[in-house]
């Protein structure tokens, strides 16, 4: 017979809350199949700066591209595209302008993004169809909440020792799950970036290196 103060411990929101986290990081660490395809998100953004950040033309939508830990990020807007190349063979990422026929090691004013740790937020969202689970990294002067499930992952064991892949996927704490929904807050500017198609597909491995008869340069001074 089960004691009433039992009861109440195991059903108190405290204890709820704590089984709900084991769950969730239980369910993030059963192995999955690594995802290998195309994801196209929308980027939206919105607050008293976003008007300023309109007439820059920013991105509005972004595809990625991942095989293994091979992974290209389209981000396009009205009038300019950016196609960035992680190529874990190298540890590089490359900035790729087709037009041109050349690759870019650096970028101007890209600094390394800080792997700041991602914990679980207790909240879920439906994206596509598939319950997704939000995760917030605090930083001083922004915040990004990440919806991810546990069916899009990526094999992190791939990514070890790579210093220079900096995807957002790869965040510490969110165990290699692929976001389907970013929300990054900052001072009077909120930027959503949410998952539109989800496509499984096997790419062509010469789809995910530098194209041949391209030129490798240090510097992209276009920007």
């Amino acid at each position: 017979m089960r004691l009433w103060w039992e009861f109440a411990l195991r059903t108190s929101p405290l204890c709820l809350s704590i089984g709900l986290l084991w769950a969730q990081s239980e369910a993030f660490r059963a192995p999955t199949p690594p995802f290998e395809g195309l994801i196209s998100y929308k980027i939206k953004t919105r607050g008293p700066k976003a008007e300023a950040l309109r007439e820059n033309d920013p991105p509005t939508e972004m595809q990625l591209y991942i095989q293994g830990n091979r992974y290209l990020i389209n981000e396009a807007s009205s009038s300019f595209a950016v196609s960035r190349l992680y190529d874990p063979d190298t540890d590089w990422t490359y900035v790729l302008d087709p037009k041109n026929k050349r690759a870019f090691k650096y970028e101007k004013y890209r600094r390394k993004a800080e792997n700041v740790p991602a914990h679980y937020i207790g909240d879920s969202i439906q994206i596509l169809g598939q319950w997704c689970y939000g995760f917030r990294v605090q930083k001083p002067n922004e915040e990004i909440i990440y919806y991810v499930s546990p069916k899009y992952r990526v094999n992190t064991q791939l990514f070890a020792g790579k210093k220079r892949a900096q995807a957002f996927f790869l965040n510490e704490g969110l165990y290699g799950a692929i976001p389907l929904k970013m929300i990054r807050k900052q001072e009077d500017l909120t930027i959503e970036v949410t998952a539109v198609k989800v496509q499984p597909m096997r790419l062509d491995p010469a789809s995910m290196r530098i194209p041949k008869g391209y030129e490798v340069l240090g510097y992209d001074y276009r920007r």
